[in-house]
């Protein structure tokens, strides 16, 4: 942009993106990973929007369901996610680009734009990401030696097989590189080394345009577990993320030992850090009640205690509008998840993460996959699905809000509701004694933590999470010589006792925070 002082009045915009509003108290932002049309792979990306999400990972995909399921996030009122691209062995898509002929000795061949500014005779144009995606995507380009202020320009116009076409008004041939990958999201451009050039006191042509150039060369392979073990790491270290899915684990390219074992690592990840929760499907060959009930049987059998009040699974598929299947095949089934996790998202922030994410409606979707009566919804509640079903006068309803939890050996942690509560206090809770990690350890540093503690259950209190006449009945904390005595003390760590009771009726719940010498907060559970 030209500077200020030779610039006529006027308004001028310039777009720019919006500075990321990190906060990890939320517990309303999701996080996914499964195969994208394209996106950095191996990466965690943060999206606001669906528009976001196409911009940076690409259009509704054939051969997945990830992107249906972002979809449907943002259809149900998410506002931030975060996606992680799963692919095996991707290759870049590629095309050389020759500016003009060089002469032997090196310099511009008169027929070319030697005083443009180009720094090289040829350039490499490649997707900006890698992947088969990229193969076939057309560019074209024009060349003009007086632009819109009197100094040479480019004009890019980058067609993809699907999706809108990008156009890149007036670029500087001398700054190329910088520019597209400013304003591009589909495409970089690199100079040749081998065919560097300098502008040449000859004028060249006043105006030209290149045949039109497809990249190729692209590929990539299906996601197997090395791929979704990563993507597992890398949902479970984001602060922000309090939603976790994999909406295409089951079409994983692995065994069902390997889709198992990464579904573990995920919910014992999850499990380990007391703030998240995993939202689950049935696989989509899994139909009737029986075999729901024998699927999340195995589940509760690989996990053991490790973690199933962490999961909360939903049945059955949906049925979601597939504009890539045209009249044939105007609908396709995926699973419910990405959905789930908007409509949690929307309730967390109009009522609060305590309030129970069920009898709610589900937007963006046409139909549930199976259909069941009164009497198979009660079968299904009663193994620890969540069902999905078509209320009259309301669509799709999602009914029910229990996590795996076996109500005989764990009844305390069978609800939804009350797990996201613990979620948000813990993330809570985090904030307000982590800057006393350092302090001395005494009556005074138990105090200060006894107070940031109250502060946040008071919060809570008055927004109707917990239950009770007065405060005294709804929490209680303790942090004092009863639960540290010298021994703790003169070993660095600090011990306070958090005891709550949500506002349904359950047995109160107990959480230990742990200050140890090392400078380490841990948050204990039993």
């Amino acid at each position: 942009m030209p500077a200020p002082l030779t610039q006529p009045p006027g308004v001028r915009l310039q777009f720019a993106r919006p500075v990321t509003d990190a906060n990890t108290l939320r517990t309303d932002i999701a996080a996914f990973a499964g195969p994208t049309e394209r996106g950095p792979p191996g990466e965690r990306v943060r999206v606001a929007g669906w528009r976001e999400y196409l911009s940076r990972f690409g259009e509704l995909t054939e051969g997945a369901n990830t992107s249906f399921a972002l979809r449907g996030y943002f259809e149900n009122e998410g506002q931030v996610a975060y996606v992680v691209r799963t692919v095996a062995a991707p290759v870049e898509a590629f095309q050389t680009w020759t500016v003009g002929e060089l002469d032997g000795a090196g310099s511009w061949a008169p027929s070319a734009p030697a005083s443009a500014g180009f720094v090289a005779a040829r350039y490499r144009i490649s997707a900006s990401s890698p992947g088969a995606w990229a193969n076939g995507l057309e560019i074209s380009i024009a060349y003009r030696r007086f632009g819109g202020r009197a100094e040479p320009e480019l004009d890019f116009v980058i067609r993809p097989r699907r999706g809108s076409s990008e156009v890149l008004h007036g670029l500087s041939p001398a700054d190329l590189t910088r520019q597209i990958a400013e304003r591009s999201a589909l495409i970089r451009i690199a100079p040749d080394p081998a065919f560097l050039a300098v502008a040449a006191p000859h004028v060249g042509p006043l105006a030209m345009t290149w045949p039109a150039m497809k990249l190729a060369g692209g590929g990539e392979s299906p996601a197997g577990r090395p791929e979704y073990d990563s993507a597992v790491q890398l949902l479970l270290s984001e602060p922000e993320a309090a939603l976790l899915a994999l909406p295409d684990l089951h079409a994983m390219n692995g065994t069902a030992a390997d889709i198992d074992a990464v579904f573990a690592s995920l919910v014992i990840g999850a499990e380990g850090r007391l703030d998240r929760q995993v939202l689950a499907s049935t696989p989509g060959d899994v139909h009737r009640t029986e075999q729901v009930a024998a699927w999340i049987d195995q589940q509760r059998a690989i996990l053991g205690d490790r973690g199933l009040r962490t999961v909360a699974a939903y049945h059955p598929w949906i049925d979601v509008d597939d504009p890539l299947g045209g009249v044939i095949a105007p609908l396709r089934r995926i699973s419910p998840v990405g959905h789930v996790a908007g409509v949690v998202s929307r309730l967390d922030r109009e009522r609060g993460a305590h309030h129970t994410p069920a009898n709610a409606p589900l937007f963006g979707a046409v139909d549930v996959g199976d259909h069941f009566d009164n009497g198979e919804q009660a079968l299904l509640a009663e193994s620890g699905a969540n069902v999905l079903r078509c209320a009259a006068g309301r669509g799709l309803v999602v009914w029910g809000g229990r996590t795996l939890a076996d109500p005989e050996v764990e009844p305390e942690h069978l609800y939804l509701a009350h797990r996201r509560l613990i979620h948000r206090l813990v993330r809570a809770m985090r904030r307000a004694a982590e800057p006393l990690v350092f302090d001395n350890n005494g009556p005074a540093l138990w105090l200060a933590l006894v107070r940031a503690l109250t502060t946040v259950l008071m919060q809570a209190y008055r927004a109707g999470a917990l239950k009770g006449e007065r405060p005294g009945q709804a929490f209680r904390v303790t942090c004092d010589e009863s639960n540290n005595p010298p021994a703790s003390v003169d070993a660095g760590f600090v011990l306070c006792e958090v005891l709550l009771a949500p506002a349904t009726p359950m047995e109160f719940i107990t959480l230990r925070i742990a200050l140890s010498s090392e400078g380490r907060l841990e948050m204990i559970e039993p």
